[in-house]
């Protein structure tokens, strides 16, 4: 057998070429051959199990596997997206780095200003198929045990469903549509309005009083659906947020 180096190289390899190699398992017959492409799959699906989760059906097996995300009663093989009001995550991945810093941002800062927000609109989805994904209003994340973690989640709309041994991101949902728009009412003198507008972002404000004239204030950020308007007198008037 001539040396390795003496054959000639292919430059541009095709996923049903095959390689030789040793099944780690060893036994009889461990020297196996392999398909490029199937490698190559592995070897993204190891990597992709470092900042993603893979969905266990078996309650007794999901929390004690490394990022694994899971229905907190188990099953859900096969289950559509639209069934889901909470799944339990081991936070500790693959390459045991913590994602709960990443799923509290999720649940609690604004995508764009990185300030406190509630009731992001998350996308979890399989990370092989675009035809799986479910869109959620992500509410809480609870201490189960551990670093078992459950994010409370309201469908709002989906395709697909969850799968067992899938890989599974989740990142912010990017919402569309014409800017969102409120007015708000200030009946009696006041020299603090507090507005909540569930608008979930942090618009621009403009006031006036009763007589439409532009009264400036200190506009403070609560969250992504609430703000107060403070001023140095009190006053009625109309505030107007977009």
């Amino acid at each position: 057998m001539a040396r390795i180096s003496k054959y000639p190289v292919q430059p541009n390899p095709d996923g049903s070429d095959i390689l030789l190699g040793t099944d780690i398992n060893g036994g009889a017959y461990a020297t196996k051959n392999f398909f490029v492409k199937d490698i190559g799959a592995a070897s993204i699906a190891d990597f992709l199990e470092n900042t993603n989760w893979k969905f266990e059906k078996d309650i007794s097996v999901a929390p004690f596997e490394k990022n694994t995300v899971y229905r907190p009663l188990g099953g859900g093989d096969n289950s559509s997206w639209s069934s889901v009001t909470a799944l339990r995550f081991q936070t500790i991945m693959k390459n045991d780095t913590n994602s709960l810093k990443y799923l509290s941002y999720l649940l609690s800062s604004d995508p764009v200003t990185g300030l406190p927000a509630v009731n992001n609109k998350i996308k979890i989805y399989d990370r092989n198929s675009l035809d799986s994904f479910g869109i959620f209003t992500f509410t809480a994340l609870t201490l189960i045990e551990g670093s078992i973690y459950e994010a409370t989640l309201s469908h709002v709309s989906s395709t697909g469903g969850t799968q067992q041994s899938k890989i599974y991101g989740a990142e912010f949902a990017q919402e569309v549509g014409t800017d969102k728009e409120f007015i708000f009412n200030q009946p009696t003198p006041a020299t603090t309005w507090t507005i909540q507008h569930n608008m979930r972002k942090f618009p621009s404000v403009s006031v006036v009083n009763n007589n439409n004239v532009v009264i400036n204030g200190e506009i403070t950020y609560i969250d992504n659906n609430n703000l107060t308007c403070t001023f140095s007198a009190g006053f009625a008037g109309t505030a107007y947020l977009n």
